[in-house]
């Protein structure tokens, strides 16, 4: 498990056998040109060139099941994210190293994200349902990006989240049980700005998790700590979003779930297709409200997209994104649904749909 470095500003790097083509330390550090000389496993490769002191790079903003963790795997999901990306990156592949605020780790690995021409590799580890989203501060280049393709792979069924056979624990449950060390980073909401102690960390959908490694990171970080038993006060959720109604259902319907102990005032929220906000957005009027544990559902017709997919969001009257979900496609009178209210989202559709009520 990685230990933060200090955050190192204003210093120029010269990589020995690498070309820097970017320097911006206050958002990402650098870009670099190298050569794939091997693949260790799904989330770490060797390259032919040093940058920064070393040839080893641990892929940013993800994390893959073991193939070997203190003598224990996870298989087949970590054979199958190493082969995948032995697919992607054989030997003597070129590809463009993006680093981030912290370019190393405590172990002296590059922390990078690789792109091969224009495909984001990391990224499309986590697309094919190799890999999770694995975001520790201060690194948080792609969050959206990447969170979205998570989403995408497990409505899917793709990789590690197929139905047939879904992997038992994340990487980082299953390196904390074999070592038998309890869950040691402080969790944070990446929308809400909500953080809860490491052994709350379930609290927080894998979609929107950023890990501190300490509860002085969060508050650094503007997370403010929450206040309600784990679930960050006003942290509401899309809980289930039904696209495309036919016979059972004539209209299509999102549905909003309020896990905290309080009412919230939902006046002039606003749900949307589009993420940075489209051309008919619905304001939810004033003088509504959702209470505690409980839901609003706002039901609407041809809002969504069938084929070819849709995002939904819900946005706070100032513009802040509170909640956001992508599918790639839809049955009819299926609803896609976060399991159980306020969890992660299922892997597939619900066939008998839950409006105003709680998921199965």
């Amino acid at each position: 498990m990685n230990k933060r470095l200090p955050v190192l500003f204003g210093i120029i790097a010269i990589a020995i056998g690498a070309s820097i083509s970017v320097f911006a330390p206050s958002s990402k550090a650098a870009t670099y040109t190298a050569t794939v000389d091997r693949v260790v496993d799904g989330d770490t490769v060797y390259l032919k060139e040093t940058i920064k002191g070393t040839n080893k790079v641990r892929m940013l903003s993800i994390d893959t099941p073991e193939t070997n963790y203190q003598g224990a795997s996870q298989e087949p999901w970590g054979a199958n994210a190493k082969n995948y990306l032995a697919q992607l990156l054989p030997s003597g592949t070129k590809v463009t190293v993006e680093t981030d605020v912290e370019e190393t780790d405590a172990y002296g690995r590059l922390l990078a994200h690789l792109h091969k021409g224009s495909l984001d590799v990391n990224k499309e580890m986590v697309r094919q349902g190799h890999a999770v989203t694995y975001y520790i501060w201060p690194n948080l280049l792609h969050f959206s990006e990447y969170q979205n393709a998570y989403l995408e792979a497990k409505q899917n069924g793709r990789g590690m989240w197929s139905t047939a056979n879904p992997i038992k624990e994340l990487p980082f449950e299953f390196r904390d049980r074999i070592s038998g060390q309890p869950q040691d980073k402080f969790v944070g909401d990446y929308s809400t700005k909500k953080y809860v102690a490491p052994a709350d960390y379930k609290q927080v959908p894998i979609e929107k998790r950023v890990f501190f490694f300490s509860e002085a990171d969060a508050k650094a970080a503007g997370y403010t700590k929450s206040n309600n038993g784990g679930t960050p006060a006003g942290n509401l959720v899309i809980n289930e979003v039904l696209p495309a109604p036919s016979s059972t259902f004539t209209n299509e319907f999102v549905e909003i779930y309020n896990p905290t102990s309080s009412t919230i005032d939902l006046s002039g929220y606003v749900i949307d297709d589009v993420v940075d906000g489209g051309g008919a957005p619905y304001v939810i009027p004033s003088g509504t409200s959702i209470p505690a544990k409980g839901y609003f559902v706002w039901e609407t017709n041809n809002y969504f997209n069938n084929s070819g997919g849709d995002d939904v969001t819900l946005r706070a009257p100032n513009g802040t994104i509170i909640d956001r979900y992508h599918y790639g496609s839809t049955g009819y009178d299926r609803s896609w649904y976060r399991s159980p209210d306020g969890g992660d989202w299922a892997a597939t559709q619900d066939a008998t749909p839950t409006k105003g009520a709680a998921n199965r």
